[in-house]
């Protein structure tokens, strides 16, 4: 008997390298025999020579995989049958991403992650200096397909604050004397340049922006290589960056997010984020996007009005996106709640009709978003999944969240969504988890309306945030948000806020 449908009984290998964006992708499948091992840890330790990695780290993580794999082949499936083992390995952007898949017999993964921690403390099989090896070591459960190892490690790891080079990072005063007037040039950032943007970004923000990527120089210039991430910056007369924005290409769909602003305030007043903003929208239409969103934060109305005023359309309520610890200065320097944020989207252009598959208790406000966004909006009638589903899980340790995206619609979906939220939040101490489901597939009412009774609750839509189209977000929070702390700036923003959090007060009933 064989699991998974995958012919043959030798390993293959599936190697994706992309000149352009020079990423590490290596896919090898092999059977549960052990005579595929040497050819497992071989493939293994060459991959890892390729990153720059230490040798005693790389041995580590080497040992780790190989452990991994070889209790896979012993003991993920029945004594006889014959199965498979999936061993992923991806590097992209500095963060190097491991997996080991079975699809074997059914496990707990709390127990499993459980044995894993205590196995760690102890010096067990995966000890601590070889666990140490990795930042995050989690299983990952699949019900009945199995289960998987997941090893994250991030190959820059050296914050501005660390570095000999990191300058003055005394926090920036708005009282700071303007320095003389002189001619600014608006272009893409350098490489050199990385150490600047995070240093500026350092004493604008302290250690409370959103994305910690921008804290470290390495990441900042890598990004920016495989223009992940479009930096744009304004150079002074002196050669220095006097301030700094970027589009950040985050999502499959053909948009960008609009963020990482900073302008030191010795050149503030002069139109330098307008400027930079203009030299980014413009290099977003030469790579064919769709439009750009932001993030606006609802502790005050300043950056929801800039959107508004600029065209921007509130789409979503991201109700607790962000942590507590979040810091701004001079205006709430401490905040009783998660911070909630404001999508906004700026068209690139013109919109297009769209038929779309929601709950009937949400047409009225998603016919609300449509029409603000230009759109004319028609309704799915309601049709069950069938078949397998697929879900991607992103989760931001950090930030105390994770995000589920359901790529493909299934009768098993709601499932995984579910087990995939208990994990996340009993195992994990996620805060805030978010589903986002596709709004052109007929399955996604009924999916959204079971989902609720999970305790998700409808937040918004996120337009073009997918190759195939929009999105309907929902959010799943262990703590209730209260409404007297989110700031809005205009009545659309009102209203998305107050629908998204009396749906949080309604799904939260029967749990």
């Amino acid at each position: 008997m064989r699991r998974d449908g995958v012919p043959g009984r030798y390993p293959t290998v599936r190697q994706q390298s992309r000149r352009e964006n020079r990423t590490m992708d290596l896919e090898l499948l092999l059977s549960n025999e052990p005579r595929a091992l040497p050819g497992m840890r071989a493939m293994t330790r060459e991959s890892l020579r390729q990153l720059p990695l230490e040798d005693a780290t790389a041995a580590a993580i080497e040992q780790l995989v190989s452990e991994t794999v070889a209790a896979a082949v012993e003991h993920a499936y029945p004594p006889g049958e014959q199965g498979s083992i999936r061993l992923t390995i991806r590097e992209k952007l500095g963060k190097l991403e491991i997996l080991v898949r079975d699809y074997g017999i059914p496990q707990d993964v709390r127990i499993l992650e459980e044995r894993l921690h205590e196995s760690a403390a102890a010096g067990g099989r995966f000890g601590s200096a070889t666990a140490l090896a990795v930042d995050e070591l989690h299983w990952l459960g699949f019900g009945r397909e199995g289960k998987a190892l997941q090893l994250v490690k991030w190959l820059h790891e050296e914050r501005i604050a660390a570095r000999p080079d990191a300058g003055d990072l005394t926090p920036f005063h708005d009282q700071t004397p303007p320095a003389p007037a002189q001619q600014y040039v608006i272009r893409r950032m350098i490489p050199e340049e990385a150490v600047q943007v995070s240093q500026l970004m350092y004493r604008a923000y302290g250690n409370t922006y959103f994305n910690d990527d921008v804290y470290y120089p390495e990441r900042v210039a890598a990004q920016n290589a495989h223009e992940a991430v479009l930096s744009f910056v304004a150079v002074g007369a002196d050669g220095r960056v006097a301030g700094h924005y970027a589009l950040e290409l985050n999502q499959p769909g053909p948009v960008a997010e609009g963020g990482q602003a900073v302008v030191d305030p010795a050149h503030r007043g002069r139109g330098l984020l307008e400027k930079l903003k203009a030299a980014a929208l413009a290099a977003a239409k030469q790579h064919g996007l769709t439009g750009w969103y932001a993030d606006a934060v609802a502790v005050h109305t300043m950056t929801q009005k800039s959107n508004a005023t600029h065209g921007g359309v509130v789409t979503a309520a991201d109700l607790a996106i962000a942590p507590r610890t979040e810091s701004f200065r001079e205006l709430a320097v401490s905040q009783p709640q998660r911070v909630t944020c404001l999508l906004y989207f700026h068209w690139l252009e013109e919109p297009r009709p769209r038929i779309v598959s929601v709950p009937a208790r949400h047409r009225e406000i998603v016919t609300d978003i449509y029409t603000r966004l230009g759109c004319p909006v028609e309704f799915h009638d309601a049709a069950d999944p069938a078949g397998h589903g697929t879900l991607t899980v992103q989760m931001e340790t950090g930030g105390a969240k994770a995000f589920l995206r359901a790529g493909e619609l299934g009768a098993d979906t709601v499932h995984l969504i579910a087990h995939a939220k208990r994990e996340l939040v009993e195992r994990s101490r996620m805060e805030a988890v978010y589903v986002e489901l596709p709004l052109h597939d007929q399955g996604t009412a009924r999916v959204a309306e079971r989902l609720e009774g999970e305790g998700f609750g409808f937040i918004g839509i996120a337009p073009h945030f997918d190759a195939a189209g929009d999105l309907l977000r929902l959010a799943y929070l262990v703590e209730p948000q209260q409404r007297e702390p989110i700031k809005v700036f205009e009545e659309a923003a009102d209203r998305l806020v107050a629908y998204a959090l009396a749906e949080q007060a309604r799904v939260r009933i029967d749990l």
